[in-house]
């Protein structure tokens, strides 16, 4: 914490050049001293209430220190408003209990806004946004935290019909303020993933991957390899 042309004759050109701009969006580890291999596993639910309104809950355990303990447990609800055909705003509540190796573990708690929006289509690849902002506190401390997070997320099929996606995206962390139990203002941490979305069941999907995380922090950043698995169940 302290820290229109056509699809189907552009779509053999586009996936090398996509996939050569997923590894670069990487962050190169060897300017990095302290690297950690993760296991991050996300459950997202969500569906509609009525015609504009949405609920969704997310658990997220994540598995650090070489995947062997786990060091921080993620639980969020949240209540989404169709705002337009493409565009949705939620609100929600996260709580966050992380457990350092080095220091006593903690408990976070972090209030988010934000919009999911479409940015458009070149060829068969389809990009979208997130654009959030957080309010975080910790239990014990004072001072509250304001973060600043911006996701871009582009996707394309990986055959003719309905099926497996290729999926990448990039997010950046922004801290806005400085707090008493940690963070600094400035960049705080930049994820960028790279893997697949295969449907399983009838509103059922599984997107593996793997997930590079860069925090930035006083003195010696640290790296993140993250094996990712993310199901959502839409109902």
């Amino acid at each position: 914490m302290r820290k229109a042309f056509s699809a189907s004759g552009q779509r053999g050109h586009l996936r090398p050049v996509l996939a050569a701009s997923l590894l670069g969006l990487v962050p190169g580890p060897l300017a990095a001293q302290d690297h950690d291999l993760q296991q991050w596993t996300l459950l997202v639910a969500q569906g509609p209430i009525s015609d504009n309104l949405l609920v969704q809950a997310e658990i997220q355990p994540r598995m650090t220190n070489d995947a062997s303990r786990l060091g921080q447990f993620q639980i969020s609800p949240a209540i989404g408003y169709r705002v337009s055909k493409k565009a949705t705003v939620f609100v929600g509540y996260m709580f966050v209990h992380t457990d350092p190796v080095d220091r006593p573990a903690f408990d976070e708690n972090r209030f988010y806004q934000h919009i999911v929006f479409p940015l458009g289509k070149v060829g068969d690849v389809t990009v979208t946004a997130r654009t959030r902002m957080e309010a975080r506190t910790v239990v014990g401390a004072e001072d509250l935290a304001w973060r600043f997070r911006q996701q871009v997320r582009a996707q394309m099929p990986l055959k003719e019909d309905k099926g497996p996606l290729l999926v990448a995206w990039s997010e950046v962390f922004v801290n806005l303020n400085d707090a008493d139990w940690g963070p600094r203002e400035g960049m705080d941490r930049w994820r960028n993933f790279v893997g697949v979305s295969v449907p399983v069941a009838k509103g059922v999907v599984l997107e593996p991957g793997y997930l590079n995380q860069a925090v930035f922090r006083r003195g010696e950043d640290r790296f993140d390899h993250i094996a990712s698995v993310t199901m959502f169940y839409r109902f």
